[in-house]
């Protein structure tokens, strides 16, 4: 899995972008002067792009027979959950030591907010924005305790992928979807309060547990 070269790549960037917004399809079978149609970029920097995106098992390249995009089936899901999922359970403890007061305080009031309101029955703008951008400051925090840069940016892209699995399938977050993984979120956050890094890590792997069912039935 590459880390720096792929966030980097602008052709790296705009094949995403082009499986979220729908020029590209998932399992779709292309040439390379297709794809570089639907990129807009030449020949020769598609290499470089194709190198990145096959190693991120992003695409599948058969000489002569054309490159495959990936279609984020159960397998792939499964791969980078337990990626993801093996990287915060190193790093949770170390996060339970660490963790300002301040960060705690104001990350269980964000998430408890956007629960009660949903669970309320209340209308909340950009609700799948919203959740996302709480999940995404919330695992990012953990991983940034072991202060290792390389596996920041695996994480990076372990939660790229899963965000890419979620919207081609369509998982769009019910209110009781959303309830109940604030819920789960806020009782990490509640052992995190406490200090004690065993009843965290406990809740989490509840949460992975849930979060994997809940988003694809898996």
């Amino acid at each position: 899995m590459q880390t720096n070269g792929s966030r980097g790549n602008a052709g790296y960037a705009a094949f995403r972008a082009a499986l979220l917004d729908g020029r590209l399809s998932p399992g779709a079978n292309l040439t390379q002067a297709e794809l570089c149609d639907v990129l807009g970029m030449s020949l020769s920097p598609l290499r470089d792009t194709l190198t990145l995106l096959e190693a991120d098992a992003l695409v599948t390249v058969r000489h002569r027979a054309g490159i495959t995009v990936v279609n984020p089936d159960v397998a792939f899901i499964r791969r980078n959950f337990r990626f993801r999922t093996m990287i915060e359970r190193e790093a949770l403890p170390i996060f339970a030591e660490v963790v300002e007061a301040d960060w705690l305080a104001q990350t269980i009031t964000a998430h408890e907010t956007v629960r009660d309101k949903v669970a309320s029955g209340g209308k909340v703008p950009n609700l799948e924005q919203q959740l996302r951008t709480l999940d995404w400051n919330f695992h990012s925090a953990i991983v940034s305790a072991l202060r290792n840069t390389m596996i920041t940016e695996i994480h990076y892209l372990l939660q790229e992928n899963l965000k890419l699995a979620r919207v081609l399938n369509e998982d769009i977050a019910s209110p009781s979807k959303a309830t109940e993984a604030l819920g789960e979120h806020c009782a990490i956050l509640e052992q995190l309060s406490k200090r004690d890094s065993q009843g965290a890590l406990e809740a989490l792997e509840a949460h992975f547990r849930a979060a994997i069912h809940r988003a694809f039935g898996c």
